[in-house]
């Protein structure tokens, strides 16, 4: 009878073994699939994974990361609470939490959750970066520039830090100097939407609408549904005198992205009365 009790007790740590290690395998896939865009699966994959391991802290943050691209945003602050409830001193649990309650437009939560998150590890670039935005819109400008000069002084090879002071550099009015950080964005991350749309808005303004153009160009071939590239190149066309491409290019970004016709909807207004002269 012990014999047979022994032997089903390793039966079933054998399988609970198989189990777990099928469900980091889980999560594993869960990563990559994150990293390639595909945040439906990957979501279902971190779920499955948190199912068999409760208490896994980098479970809820990497669910929680995957649900903020979702934007089921009170979901990800559920998972980056409950992450910090496991583990109260990891900053990655933070820094997400202040992404959340940034999108959630809660933006004491995001400032107290971001400074929380350097406070445990102040070379945190995520957080420097978060907390600059945060402070630029609250018009502390140069506490702003100090935390991306600190960030790029970490990290002088990171994408998100020379986009951000580019473009804060540009709402300030210093256009070389927001080119010269765009371009370092892009030797270092050289297919980055985001970063060829903002080194196009530098090159509007400077009006350079043929390179500005081009940059929008190139965001398109990355991301044919990029709204925000139709309606600044829309703008670019607009200035260079080109009617006709403007009123096609910004109708398609507000026919992708409705929310931005606030923002662009004068330009547009503007672009059909010309192309009708």
């Amino acid at each position: 009878m012990r014999l047979f009790s022994a032997y089903i007790i390793a039966i079933l740590l054998l399988i609970n073994g198989v189990n777990a290690q099928d469900y980091e395998i889980l999560f594993i896939q869960g990563e990559k699939l994150f990293q390639d865009g595909k945040f439906v699966e990957a979501y279902f994959n971190f779920s499955k994974y948190i199912e068999n391991n409760p208490d896994s802290v980098k479970g809820y943050i990497s669910r929680g990361n995957t649900a903020i691209f979702l934007k089921k945003v009170k979901d990800a602050l559920y998972d980056f609470d409950k992450a910090i409830q496991l583990d109260p001193g990891n900053y990655r649990a933070y820094s997400g939490r202040g992404t959340a309650y940034t999108y959630m437009q809660n933006s004491e939560g995001a400032l107290n959750s971001f400074k929380k998150a350097l406070e445990i590890n102040p070379k945190d670039i995520t957080s420097m970066n978060s907390l600059s935005v945060i402070y630029y819109a609250e018009g502390k400008k140069t506490e702003a520039l100090d935390l991306l000069n600190k960030a790029v002084e970490i990290e002088p090879e990171n994408v998100d830090t020379y986009k951000n002071r580019g473009s804060i550099l540009l709402f300030m009015g210093d256009t070389l100097k927001a080119l010269d950080d765009l371009n370092k964005a892009l030797q270092f991350g050289p297919n980055r939407v985001d970063v060829y749309n903002t080194r196009g808005a530098i090159y509007r303004e400077m009006g350079k609408y043929s390179e500005a153009i081009a940059d929008f160009d190139k965001a398109l071939t990355l991301d044919p549904y990029s709204a925000e590239a139709y309606c600044r190149r829309g703008i670019a066309y607009l200035y260079s005198g080109n009617y006709p491409q403007a009123v096609s290019d910004l109708e398609n970004g507000i026919k992708i992205e409705p929310s931005l016709e606030p923002m662009v909807g004068e330009y547009l207004k503007e672009a059909k009365e010309k192309n009708k002269k």
